[in-house]
């Protein structure tokens, strides 16, 4: 894994990272399988101990207050995190309107304005597209993406 701005946060700074990923992940009020394996993965890239996983996953099954999880959160944990739930809303490969209006107040949240969330978006769109790309060069099609490609002739 490449270095990143995650490293350098406080534990504190590290759990509201991901509590704000799993608030994301429910803003639509469904959970996919996608959304859990990026919030798996992003707690083991924040390194979470396993009992403070168990514990965050717990809080998969009800909705978080936004408000409770920033307070305390320094800017660049709660710009992090906006960049990454981004990467969580994508998942499933549509934005809903719930998800949509959750990261436009995450972004006021760490004085963002929504040219910089559609920065983040764009980002993100280049990313499953760099992705995509590799995937198909080196034929490593996944099956969903093969039924869709079928779907698509």
């Amino acid at each position: 894994m490449l270095p990143d701005a995650i490293d350098f946060l406080e534990d504190d700074d590290r759990e509201g990272y991901v509590r704000i990923l799993i608030a994301m992940a429910g803003a639509d009020g469904t959970l996919v399988r996608e959304e859990t394996a990026a919030i798996e993965a992003a707690m083991g890239r924040a390194l979470i101990p396993p009992g403070k996983r168990d514990m965050l996953r717990q809080e998969l099954k009800i909705k978080l207050d936004i408000e409770n999880i920033i307070e305390g959160m320094s800017d660049v944990a709660i710009r992090l995190a906006l960049r990454d739930a981004t990467i969580v809303g994508a998942c499933d490969g549509e934005f809903q309107e719930e998800e949509v209006q959750f990261l436009l107040n995450l972004a006021k949240h760490c004085d963002l304005e929504e040219k910089d969330l559609n920065r983040i978006f764009k980002w993100v769109d280049e990313g499953w597209t760099w992705l995509q790309d590799s995937r198909e060069w080196l034929n490593l099609i996944i099956e969903d993406e093969s039924e869709k490609h079928e779907d698509e002739l």
